[in-house]
């Protein structure tokens, strides 16, 4: 069997739909394929995301459970210090699917189940329902995840990664900040608490080549929050990739977004918003270049993208660099080492 579009997207997470939404938008006929067989669920996030998402997406009220208005960072030495860090707690499968309806509404059609396997000739073979179908296609978008089948097609792949462990807990208390803790224990990364109404995320990210174990870690950091087992409702983790933007975002009509490409702050983890931007230059991207025949075109996406994004990003990844290679496991040493490569104070800016 096969199937004739103009664009494939690969993943039906923020930034494929963003992609698939701005693809379908300008005229180009879109396919999302999605292997899960529900889109956003299971759900691998802390769900945290910066005010200044709605000024690309509008946030459907049903999304947010918790509006934030400040940031507690918590240091080994024991200082806590609160900045502002105006952003919402969302529920992530309710945004995944308000992405999904948004790209579909634009044009776009979406397979759930649908597993892209590999390239063909003429574009993509993809197993559903125990069928392959492949699917003819001008530009292929990859937005599938950490560990991209699509980047590997093309040679582009995420190098380096925190690990994540996550439980969603019940919350004693509400509250209107989110919470960051660092430790020695928390290597090259560090705990959170991000209050959902009555629950809350609470994880930790740590890089293994450090040392780092996410599964004591948390273990430690529910302990240290007085959080026993019979609070936790869900559980979650994998990988978040730490290693910067991918040197490269296209080969040929292979375009990559969102984690596939490397756009989670390197020091924070944050891959939202990154993923949301990405998603749509690429989408738009792709429509001009399918209703122009001018391949070259494909390039507006980078050339869009890295003014946006890419020194805020690029500056990230020096901070996680040196945070890496200067990470301690003496609490003074840490602290110190914190605050000048964490985004809560002003020495982040410092070049």
């Amino acid at each position: 069997m096969t199937e004739q579009v103009d664009v494939l997207v690969v993943g039906a997470g923020p930034a494929g739909s963003s992609a698939a939404r701005m693809a379908a938008a300008g005229g180009a006929r879109v396919l999302m394929v999605e292997q899960r067989p529900i889109v956003g669920l299971p759900v691998q996030c802390a769900e945290y995301v910066p005010a200044q998402i709605v000024s690309t997406i509008r946030l459907p009220e049903q999304c947010i459970t918790q509006r934030i208005r400040t940031l507690r960072t918590h240091l080994p030495d024991g200082d806590v210090v609160e900045t502002r860090a105006a952003g919402y707690v969302v529920e992530r499968a309710l945004l995944d699917k308000a992405l999904a309806v948004s790209a579909y509404r634009a044009g776009a059609r979406i397979w759930t189940g649908a597993r892209a396997l590999e390239r063909t000739e003429r574009g993509v073979l993809v197993r559903r329902d125990a069928q392959s179908t492949e699917v003819v296609c001008r530009v292929v978008i990859g937005a599938d995840g950490p560990r991209s089948s699509v980047g590997s097609w093309i040679g582009l792949s995420n190098a380096s990664f925190i690990d994540a462990q996550q439980v969603e807990v019940v919350l004693p208390d509400p509250q209107d900040y989110t919470e960051v803790f660092f430790d020695p224990a928390y290597a090259g990364g560090y705990g959170w608490l991000f209050p959902k109404g009555e629950t809350a995320n609470v994880g930790v990210g740590v890089n293994r080549s450090l040392g780092g174990d996410p599964q004591r870690a948390l273990a430690q950091l529910l302990d240290q929050l007085g959080m026993g087992s019979g609070a936790i409702v869900s559980h979650t983790g994998g990988p978040v990739p730490s290693g910067g933007t991918l040197d490269r975002l296209r080969v040929g009509s292979v375009l990559l977004v969102g984690d596939a490409a490397g756009h989670t702050h390197p020091v924070t983890g944050a891959g939202i918003f990154s993923a949301v931007v990405s998603g749509a230059f690429a989408g738009q991207a792709a429509a001009e270049a399918v209703q122009s025949g001018d391949w070259a075109t494909l390039d507006g996406y980078e050339n869009e993208w890295t003014p946006f994004m890419g020194g805020p990003l690029r500056h990230a990844l020096g901070k996680r660099r040196f945070l890496d290679q200067h990470w301690s496991d003496d609490p003074a040493a840490l602290s110190a080492l914190i605050r000048e490569n964490w985004i809560a104070f002003k020495a982040y800016g410092r070049r």
